[in-house]
């Protein structure tokens, strides 16, 4: 936004500056060529009222004394001065060039001066191209004209002139733009520098780091007001969070002790439930280990949306490696086997909330999947993200369930002796979102589901190439070879 509101503020002076400058430009340039005519029609008067005419017949002549002057007037001024009688015939010339004739308009402006009209009065039109500038003034004898005398005048100079006045404009051009920055800086700095505090600390408070607090004593008083607001409600947040927390704690402890004594006191009446009872105290004593299992499963989700612990680094395959051999025994009396596939990789998560996920995952693929199948934990990473990957050979799951198997207590089709309580995922992905990482779920082929944790990487690839070429060259294995494989087998008593 810093960047944003200085480009902002400079482009607007840029224009400021191009309108003001441009005009002025121009302006200039017009009055450089006037100045230039205003000085030729001056100097071919002067030439004019200083020809010799022959008294008898009424011409003009060209003096010794005249061409001294014409000529030096041609040296000074770099043009060229014409003498003409009153037919346009040529009687002096100082140098060579191109001839009137040939110019359209200056035969007009000679046949203005040999029939006695002056250009002085300067209705000239503005003009810096490379024509020559012409400028005729009559010879006059009695009243009479006796002659004309015309100059050529090239207009170098004032090009020249014009090129020096628009750089001149252009330097100045860019040290206002300078000069606006050197003072733009500092203003955008004093201005947005709170918005940015302002927005560090709310990036921190979205992170669960409730303990910051926004800078409300600097910067102008609209800032120092949000600031205010936004401290206001973090404090109020907090103070919902904490009554919370203290809610679940109080409904871990008031609501654990009396089902636990419940489901003993269930259990204590096997003996004296008559045989047709039996069967109904048994799916008593279920449910009310099920009822245990929702409950620690919501206090589960209250604590993981809560999430403010904070991230922890993860070595995410010894994490995989761990879950992995803890569910080897329940894999194994599904008839089902795990196998672990990738390389070690560093991530950022909640701490355990990698391993209560990978629970999650890894009991819904032993229960989907056949006996006899496969469920295949991968991990792979690339420049930013790590991918933990659950593979079962199960039935797999539509793409509209796919959309709804996050949300709290959504069951779909179950395989037999299976009641979940609906929360196994939804658990997953809060304690995935509350680290920055995501859950995603896709077909497996040819059959199955594969459901993929993507947590945040915290090892550069940079680092990773390095370490892996390093790997390579001592004989270790590399990022280009086969991914490491454990398989925990199911045990066949």
């Amino acid at each position: 936004m810093r960047r944003r509101l200085l480009i902002t503020y400079l482009v607007f002076t840029a224009v400021l500056l191009l309108g003001t400058e441009i005009p002025l430009g121009f302006n200039l340039a017009m009055n450089d060529y006037h100045h230039l005519v205003i000085r030729q029609v001056s100097g071919t008067s002067g030439l004019a009222s200083a020809a010799e005419t022959d008294t008898p017949e009424g011409g003009v002549r060209a003096s010794a004394a005249w061409q001294a002057r014409a000529d030096a007037y041609g040296s000074e001024r770099n043009a060229t001065v014409l003498l003409l009688d009153v037919r346009g015939r040529q009687v002096y010339r100082t140098r060579s060039g191109p001839r009137v004739e040939d110019e359209a308009e200056w035969k007009k402006v000679l046949d203005k001066a040999l029939a006695g009209q002056s250009s002085v009065p300067m209705d000239y039109p503005f003009n810096i191209s490379a024509q020559p500038l012409f400028v005729a003034e009559p010879v006059l004898q009695h009243g009479e004209t006796v002659g004309a005398v015309a100059t050529i005048t090239p207009t170098r100079s004032l090009r020249a002139q014009v090129a020096t006045d628009a750089l001149l404009l252009l330097a100045v051009g860019l040290a206002g733009l300078l000069a606006s920055a050197l003072i733009g800086i500092p203003l955008v700095r004093w201005s947005l520098g709170p918005a940015h505090r302002l927005q560090e600390a709310v990036r921190k408070i979205s992170r669960g780091e409730y303990s910051v607090r926004a800078p409300a004593d600097r910067g102008p008083i609209e800032l120092r007001e949000l600031a205010e607001a936004v401290n206001a409600m973090t404090d109020r947040l907090v103070s919902v969070l904490e009554a919370q927390r203290s809610f679940v704690a109080d409904a871990s402890h008031q609501m654990r002790n009396p089902l636990t004594a419940l489901r003993v006191r269930v259990e204590s009446l096997e003996g004296v439930v008559p045989p047709p009872g039996q069967g109904s105290l048994r799916v008593a004593i279920a449910e009310a280990d099920r009822l245990s299992r929702i409950l620690d499963e919501l206090l589960t989700l209250a604590h993981a949306s809560a999430g403010d612990a904070g991230t922890a680094t993860i070595e995410v395959r010894s994490v995989v490696e761990s879950r992995a051999q803890a569910w080897s025994d329940q894999a194994a009396g599904a008839d089902v086997t795990i196998a672990v596939q990738g390389r070690p990789a560093a991530a950022a998560c909640l701490p355990g909330a990698l391993e209560q996920v990978l629970d999650v995952l890894l009991d819904n693929a032993i229960s989907f999947s056949p006996p006899g199948g496969r469920v295949t934990v991968r991990t792979r990473s690339d420049n930013t993200w790590v991918y933990v990957e659950v593979e079962d050979e199960g039935p797999g799951m539509a793409d509209a369930d796919k959309a709804q198997s996050t949300n709290r207590f959504w069951q779909g089709r179950q395989p037999a002796g299976r009641r979940g309580s609906g929360l196994g995922l939804a658990i997953a992905t809060a304690l995935l979102s509350t680290s920055g990482a995501r859950l995603e779920m896709e077909d497996a082929r040819p059959h199955g589901l594969i459901v993929r944790a993507v947590l945040p990487r915290l090892v550069p690839a940079s680092a990773l190439s390095r370490s892996t070429e390093a790997g390579s060259d001592s004989g270790g294995p590399s990022s280009s070879g086969p991914d490491v494989t454990a398989a925990v087998r199911p045990h066949r008593g």
